[in-house]
């Protein structure tokens, strides 16, 4: 996987364990990046520190939302990636969906299964 230039104003989520579905948070408060009102190609990072799958039935999936507004009251997901592994895993993504240029972007943490935990950190780097 090639390198990422890290910057702090485009983190989505920073440290920390998640054990129920959630939208990302940096500092106790969800996140929401404004990326402007034109075509954006990213690549959101997500680096995964620990992952419990002690019960077999726990699931993870990192989701890319985009909106319209920044309230998200209608998120558009534009791209997932199962988490199954401590490490890097990168999820490519664009804020076009039919012509129309969502502005909002967000990560959102989908959990599954008895006793699920995830501590992870994800930004948006250049693709």
């Amino acid at each position: 996987m090639p390198s990422r230039t890290y910057d702090n104003l485009l983190l989505l989520k920073d440290a920390g364990a998640i054990v129920a579905d959630a939208p990302a948070q940096v500092g106790g408060s969800a996140r929401v990046i404004d990326v402007g009102n034109a075509h954006m190609d990213g690549v959101a990072v997500v680096d995964t520190g620990a992952i419990d799958f002690g019960n077999v039935d726990e699931t993870y999936v990192v989701r890319i939302q985009g909106s319209t507004n920044l309230a998200f009251t209608t998120p558009v997901e534009l791209a997932a990636r199962a988490i199954t592994a401590v490490g890097r895993t990168e999820i490519p993504f664009n804020n076009e969906i039919a012509g129309t240029y969502l502005q909002y972007i967000r990560a959102f943490n989908d959990t599954g299964g008895t006793t699920p935990s995830i501590n992870n950190t994800i930004f948006i780097a250049k693709p």
